[in-house]
């Protein structure tokens, strides 16, 4: 988007007042880390809008450029080590973190983002429901019902019996509803969605992804990766100086409406356009 109108020097040195909150990229890019039993995370990432990104090294300068990442935790291998506080510090800074765990159990509570109160054990079974209302049941990869993650050699691999503290939403259960198996809440900017589920070897290229479980998985993937803000960043617009951080604060850092509107005043007050996300 081109600036139509010079920039206005007094609106803009107007709107430094209101930059005062640190700001993050979010460009559209899911990253992935790790893979279990050979499945891809690829084509749910592009049909949810976005573009995948391979992370070997989970620390600040990879995870810079991400708006979301996925983890997948295998059996055998350790959580926390994964979830690091570079991970958190960017969840926190408003990256959506998906972790698909293979391997739940005593450690999980503490090793998940604010570490909600709720205890996890390895558990199997091959059929889950979803929680009426949960957020991710319709979206760009279909429509999920009760029999849609149905079937797997183990559709999870792990429960929580835990009453979900408040801010925690329960996203499936066993057909035991008091047994949770996938959750979501917020962390600082950020969201976490955490599901004791074997994920990538029902997904494509996967072992079991002929498994009547697979087109299920895919869809729930999809449509969690739909929750992620796509629009072109303020950075890819060429925008520099005072206008780039203007930008970044209205488009890329959650703001009260008041804060938000103001933003947004002084942007068009400055440039005579609106900011990039808007569009």
């Amino acid at each position: 988007m081109n600036t139509r109108f010079a920039t206005t020097a007094l609106a803009a040195l107007g709107a430094i007042a209101l930059l005062s909150m640190p700001s993050v990229s979010r460009a559209g890019n899911i990253g992935v880390h790790g893979s279990c039993f050979g499945g891809s995370k690829n084509s749910a990432i592009t049909t949810a809008g976005h573009t995948p990104v391979a992370v070997a090294t989970l620390d600040a300068a990879s995870l810079a450029s991400l708006s979301g990442l996925i983890i997948e935790n295998c059996n055998g291998e350790s959580l926390s080590s994964k979830v690091n506080s570079d991970v958190q510090s960017a969840v926190s800074n408003g990256m959506q973190l998906v972790i698909n765990d293979w391997n739940p159990g005593a450690a999980t509570q503490s090793a998940l983002p604010g570490t909600p109160a709720m205890a996890w054990q390895y558990s199997g079974g091959s059929q889950l429901d979803l929680v009426a209302g949960m957020p991710f049941i319709t979206g760009p990869g279909g429509t999920l019902t009760d029999a849609s993650l149905d079937g797997g050699n183990s559709s999870h691999h792990g429960l929580t019996t835990s009453v979900a503290p408040e801010g925690v939403t329960r996203l499936l259960t066993t057909p035991d509803p008091s047994q949770t198996v996938g959750i979501s809440y917020s962390f600082g900017s950020g969201q976490v969605v955490y599901n004791a589920i074997p994920m990538d070897a029902y997904l494509p290229g996967g072992a079991l992804a002929s498994n009547p479980v697979g087109p299920g998985m895919q869809t729930y993937l999809t449509n969690i990766l739909a929750n992620v803000s796509s629009f072109t960043s303020c950075a890819d617009e060429g925008f520099t100086g005072i206008k780039l951080t203007l930008c970044r604060q209205i488009c890329e850092v959650p703001q009260s409406s008041a804060r938000l509107s103001a933003l947004i005043r002084a942007y068009f007050t400055a440039y005579r356009e609106n900011p990039p996300c808007a569009l």
